[in-house]
Formats: C-alpha cells, sequence, structure tokens
C-alpha cells in the first residue's frame, strides 16, 4: 500500500508540473512578397500626371521609384504613389516597385508606361524666363546677382526669409558666381534647361553633400567645397512651370539644380519672376540627415552687369540748398548740427565709435568736408571702484566691516560684461584705503552686468539694518545695486540701490535693508550703472553731422561727391532721416540711405529704404559695384518723388523703390553725414585700423 501511495503522489505531482508548464511560442514564418502588380494611372490631359496602386500578397510597405536611380516615394499597403513627369513628348517611362514584408524580405516588378507629355508654359511666363515673345524659338542666360546682399541664403521651413544666413555681395566662392543657368524653348512646347559650370566644371556643394559624391571625401562642418559633379549629375534636362492650386509657380528642372547643390529635388518655388530677377525658394533634405532647410538664390540676366543700367533722367533742376565745404574750419552753423557720444549702444546699431565735434574727427579743410574715423586706443568700458563693505545703524555707525579687501582678494564671480578685481586704489583722495575693487563695465554689457563674491562670515543683518559701501563713479546719478543672498539658496535673497551723486571722486552710499528677510546672507553681489547697457564705444571716435531743425526737405534730388573711407569695419554713410522721428520714433519716421559703404565689401555702395515695413535687415536695398570708391570722388545721388525713389552713382541708376502714400516718404527730411566703426553692417574692424578718412566735395539739394 506504501509503494502504491507514493507511486501516486509522483504521478500527481508530474501531472501538476506539466499542467503549470508554459507553452513555448510559436515563431511566425518569414514570407517573401508575392503576385506584385503595379496599377498605373496615366492622366490623359498631356499633363504627366502619373499614379502608381502596388498590390502584393504578405507586403506591408512599398518603395515606388518613378525614375532610375532616384529616390523612392515610400506608402504603406493600399496607398497610391503620384508622379508628375515634365518632360515633353511621347515616351516611354519604366516604374519600378519594391514590396517589402517582414524581416525586410522584398520582392520587385518594374512597368513601361507610355506617356505623351506636352507642359504648355503660357506666353508671358516663358518670355520672362526664355526670353523673347515667349512663342517663338528663344533663350535666356541668368547669372548669381553677386553684387547684391541677401542674393543667396538659407533658413528654417518654418518662415519665408533666409533667417540663418543671408550672402552679402560677393560674399561666396567665385565657383558658384560664374555658373550660367541657360534656359530656352524650341516654339513647340519643348523646353530645355541647362547648367555651365564655368571654370574646371567646378560647383558650389553644401558640405553635407559632399560625401554623397565623394565618399572618401573628409567635409569640414560649413565649409562648403567647389568641387566637379558634371559625370554624376544631369546639367542638362527638360524643365517646366507648374502652376499651383494656391496661385503659385514652382519651376522644375528634372534631376538637375539650380547652380548650388544642397539636395533641392529639382523643384524650386518661384518666389519672384521679372525680366530682370528671377528669385526661387527650394527645399533641401541633407544628406547627413540634419532637418530639411529652405534655400534662396537670386539670378539676374547675364547682360547685366550690376542690378541696373539706367541714366538718371531728373525732373528736378533747380538748385535750393547746398553746402559747397569752400571754408575752412568746421562744418557751417547754418547748415549743421552733431550728434555726439555712443547714442545708447551704438546709435541702435552697436556701433563702436563715440561721436565728437573735435577737429581731429570733423572739419572743412582744402575744399572738402573731412570726416574722420580714428582709433584712439581706449577700451571703451566704464571703470568704477568700490571699497569697505559694512553694516551700520540708523545713525551711520559701523557695527560690523564685512570686506575691506585689504588681505587675501575675494574670488569674484563675474556675469553679463561685467569684471571685477583687487587693485591699488588710484585715488587716496577721500579714501586712504590700499586696495580697492575695480568694476569695470565692458562695451556691449547688459543692463544687469555685476560680479559677486562669497564671505566666511555671514552679515547679521539682525539689528542693524544697513549697507553701506565706498564707491567712485565716472558719472553723476549712476544706480549703484547692492543684493545679499544665500549662496546655498539664491532664492533667499534682498537688494537694495543707491544713486551716485558725484563722479570722479569718492563717496559713502548707504543701503536699506531694513525689509530684508532673516537669511544666511554669505554672498554678496555688486552692479553699478544697473539698468543701463555697456558703453558702445570700443576705442574709436568719429563724427556725425546733421541739418535737423536747420535744413529739411520733402521730395528732391540730393547729389553728394565724395571719397569714401577705407579699412575692414570703416562703415561710411550719406542718408536722411525723417524730421519727425521724435514722436514717430525709427523705423516709422522713415529712412533714405543714399549711399552706404562696408569696407569688409570694399567697392560695393549700397542705396535702401527703411520703413515700418522694411526695415533693419529687410530693408528694400539695391547695390552696385563702383570700382575705386576709396581712391576716387564719385557722385551719390537720390531722386525722391511722390511715386518712386531712384537710386545712382555717378549718374546711373542701380537701385528703385516705389512710393506711395501708407509710406513715410511724403514728408521733411533732414541730412546726415556719418562715418561709423563696426556694428551690425560695418562689421568686425581690422586690428590694425589707425583712422581714414571720408571727404565730401558738395552736397546739393535740387527741387
Amino acid at each position: 500500500m506504501k509503494s502504491i501511495k507514493t507511486l501516486s503522489y509522483l504521478l500527481g505531482l508530474l501531472c501538476l508540473v506539466l499542467a503549470c508548464q508554459e507553452e513555448e511560442p510559436e515563431l511566425q514564418a518569414l514570407v517573401t512578397p508575392t503576385n506584385l502588380v503595379l496599377t498605373t494611372n496615366v492622366a490623359e490631359d498631356q499633363s504627366g500626371f502619373v499614379t502608381v496602386t502596388p498590390t502584393a500578397e504578405n507586403a506591408l510597405y512599398y518603395h515606388v521609384f518613378f525614375n532610375p536611380g532616384a529616390e523612392p516615394v515610400v506608402v504603406s499597403a493600399g496607398e497610391t504613389a503620384s508622379f508628375r513627369y515634365t518632360r515633353s513628348g511621347e515616351y516611354q517611362q519604366p516604374i519600378t516597385a519594391v514590396a517589402f514584408a517582414r524581416g525586410g524580405l522584398s520582392s520587385s516588378a518594374t512597368v513601361l508606361v507610355d506617356l505623351n507629355v506636352r507642359l504648355r508654359i503660357d506666353a508671358a511666363t516663358l518670355g520672362l524666363l526664355a526670353g523673347g515673345d515667349g512663342t517663338t524659338p528663344s533663350s535666356k542666360r541668368w547669372v548669381w546677382d553677386r553684387t547684391v546682399g541677401g542674393h543667396f541664403g538659407v533658413g528654417p521651413l518654418t518662415n519665408d526669409f533666409p533667417e540663418f544666413f543671408s550672402a552679402g555681395p560677393n560674399q561666396l566662392n567665385s565657383c558658384l558666381y560664374d555658373d550660367v543657368l541657360t534656359f530656352e524653348h524650341d516654339g513647340n512646347d519643348n523646353y530645355t534647361y541647362s547648367l555651365d559650370a564655368g571654370a574646371d566644371n567646378l560647383v558650389f556643394i553644401n558640405w553635407t553633400e559632399v560625401n554623397r559624391f565623394f565618399p572618401d571625401a573628409t567635409p569640414q562642418q560649413f565649409a562648403d567645397e567647389c568641387r566637379d559633379i558634371t559625370d554624376q549629375v544631369p546639367f542638362t534636362t527638360n524643365y517646366a512651370v507648374i502652376e499651383n492650386t494656391d496661385g503659385t509657380q514652382t519651376l522644375d528642372v528634372g534631376s538637375s539644380f539650380l547652380s548650388y547643390w544642397a539636395v533641392i529635388p529639382g523643384q524650386y518655388q518661384i518666389l519672384e519672376l521679372s525680366e530682370n530677377r528671377l528669385a526661387v525658394r527650394g527645399i533641401s533634405q541633407p544628406f547627413n540627415g540634419d532637418d530639411p532647410l529652405a534655400w534662396y538664390a537670386v539670378f539676374v540676366p547675364e547682360t547685366m552687369t550690376d542690378t541696373g543700367s539706367e541714366m538718371l533722367e531728373t525732373q528736378y533742376d533747380t538748385l535750393v540748398w547746398s553746402d559747397e565745404f569752400d571754408v575752412d574750419g568746421a562744418p557751417n552753423p547754418i547748415n549743421w548740427t552733431y550728434d555726439l557720444g555712443t547714442g545708447n549702444n551704438g546709435w541702435g546699431n552697436n556701433e563702436l565709435q563715440s561721436y565728437t565735434d573735435a577737429t581731429e574727427n570733423v572739419r572743412v579743410a582744402n575744399d572738402v568736408l573731412q570726416i574722420t574715423a580714428r582709433a584712439t586706443g581706449s577700451t571703451g568700458a566704464e571703470v568704477y571702484y568700490f571699497d569697505d563693505v559694512t553694516v551700520a545703524d540708523d545713525a551711520g555707525t559701523v557695527t560690523q566691516t564685512v570686506s575691506d579687501f585689504e588681505g587675501t582678494a575675494p574670488e569674484f564671480t563675474d556675469f553679463e560684461g561685467a569684471s571685477a578685481t583687487v587693485v591699488t586704489n588710484p585715488d587716496t583722495n577721500g579714501n586712504a584705503s590700499g586696495n580697492v575693487v575695480q568694476f569695470t563695465k565692458n562695451p556691449g554689457a547688459a543692463f544687469f552686468a555685476g560680479s559677486f563674491y562669497e564671505v566666511s562670515t555671514p552679515i547679521d543683518l539682525s539689528v542693524n539694518k544697513n549697507i553701506k559701501l565706498k564707491t567712485w563713479s565716472p558719472k553723476i546719478g549712476a544706480v549703484v545695486r547692492v543684493k545679499l543672498e544665500n549662496a546655498a539658496n539664491t532664492d533667499e535673497f534682498y537688494e537694495a540701490d543707491a544713486t551716485t551723486t558725484v563722479n570722479n571722486a569718492w563717496e559713502e552710499l548707504t543701503f536699506d535693508f531694513s525689509a530684508a528677510g532673516n537669511f544666511n546672507y554669505n554672498r554678496i553681489v555688486v552692479f553699478f550703472d544697473f539698468g543701463e547697457v555697456g558703453p558702445a564705444a570700443s576705442g574709436y571716435t568719429s563724427a556725425r553731422i546733421k541739418t535737423e531743425g536747420l535744413q529739411e526737405f520733402t521730395y528732391g534730388r540730393v547729389a553728394a561727391r565724395a571719397k569714401l573711407p577705407t579699412g575692414g569695419g570703416t562703415w561710411p554713410a550719406i542718408w536722411m532721416l525723417g524730421a519727425d522721428y521724435q514722436t514717430n520714433p525709427w523705423p516709422a519716421a522713415g529712412e533714405i540711405d543714399i549711399m552706404e559703404h562696408v569696407g569688409n565689401q570694399q567697392d560695393i555702395i549700397f542705396g535702401s529704404t527703411h520703413d515700418q515695413n522694411n526695415s533693419a535687415g529687410n530693408a528694400r536695398t539695391g547695390s552696385t559695384l563702383v570700382p575705386g570708391v576709396s581712391d576716387d570722388f564719385h557722385i551719390y545721388e537720390v531722386e525722391w518723388t511722390s511715386t518712386e525713389i531712384q537710386f545712382a552713382v555717378d549718374g546711373v541708376v542701380y537701385h528703385t523703390v516705389s512710393n506711395d502714400g501708407s509710406l513715410p516718404f511724403n514728408k521733411d527730411f533732414f541730412l546726415i553725414l556719418n562715418v561709423a566703426m563696426g556694428g551690425t553692417f560695418g562689421g568686425e574692424v581690422d586690428a590694425e585700423f589707425t583712422e581714414s578718412t571720408m571727404e565730401v566735395d558738395y552736397i546739393r539739394v535740387y527741387q
């Protein structure tokens, strides 16, 4: 019986184990897609539209290749792929689909479709793009609008302008600028595009794309390269202009490209097409997997040597005002007054100079006005000093000395453009201390620039609530802020202000901390001239004279004969500003730049207007190449009417903008002459710059 019971127990246990054991998973078999069929539909209107619906057993998704070697259109099971062929004519086109199943198993099939394509471009558009009247055979050659800023750029897809980069005149490699784009047609709805790559067949390639063609190359980040890819990319193809349903037009150059290679799949949105301008926007998908980018390009007909060759025909010939600069000395006070100083952070442009009325910066001599920009060797920074941080009672009696800076110097932490260090006291008159803290507010520093250090013994404000500080300031009215905080918890702080009452001398300021919380104050933060940004001047002086309140005009022709300064960072200008700018702030007041030049783009002359809709980097700007502007005198003119504003050099118009009642160019303006240094347009100043002069022979106003 015992043996039977034992056997029964073992059998039961075995059954229990077998009952609880999990079933092994059953692996699904990998099956190759079968019975792949491509159902095609060709539009009957000769538009070139083709749709393909691939079907196959066991397929999850498909790659559809409408052109051999091109990127595929990826669709899921049950979806349709679409494409438009833009080569006119009757021909057969192979279309291949690859079906993919689980595990990457695939199968493919190819069909031939019969095409009869006639993409007719309307005569008006064709005439602008390819020349002629758009009905008879013709061709037109386009080149980069290289002398105009913004001819090349790149930005995100979220806006319609080159936010990331916009090229200045002639800024890019010459292997880009010698390319020629030719559009032609035979008068029978056949359209041919060709790209002449210029010298040595080199084209400019985006650095992310170099390895697409040259796998062994080692391109440097952001360094685009000149390469010969004429054996790898079609340089002659058909083109079409596609009319989109939203009213826009797309220029399609098939598998070719418009001069700059950035993996734009043959299609460019036409932003502007006129007889003398072709502006496009293309979307790229970088080869290295970065996000898509929007690329901008502007071309002009090859026959244009600059942005225009029209001679100025003026309607104004009566001289109403002039300065011939024929009396030596200071500029005539009947005509001119001055802007002085740094203009609150560089006159709004982060310029580096300080304007003066000194003879060394502005004078009339030898029958010309001379405005000279000079390097002074100064850093341009504002320097303050402070000493003896103490706690005092309401009567002013010191109860605790926090820091006198005579022993081991504390370690300062600087932020937002300020710096602090312990130095020998430079002015012992009024403060006999041997050492003090020098606080420097550097050019361009933020309004809250400061420095802080920590103390080993926390500041005791339990009884006495005043902080005293000796200060030395170069100016009266500078706000000094003292902030006490807990270094371990910067949310625990209190700050108080005092204002300097003397300049270039020591004084003792008292800061009221009676409302401070009961915190562990072991960090001291000091700010000087709190609320004001750092000085704009950085070692340069110059001059800016104006006719504001003395001579103001509405409409007319302004002509100035001038020779311009040279050197990287120089920024001379002859311009006009709306006389109501104080009550109607810029840019609403309007600005007309008769002539601007920057030494970093030598011999390129700019003419611009700024208004409430177009200002700063979005100004309506034109430019032209004028060799020798710093060697010879040239005449810079603007013709200003109620309908347009024309800009000319030596009588040749190079830029025209429209004017109407909605713009601020229908009221009084005054004249300004100046030479700035650096700033948003002037750019980096040459380290070797010492001085350079703009000479103005005359300035005249005709009405």
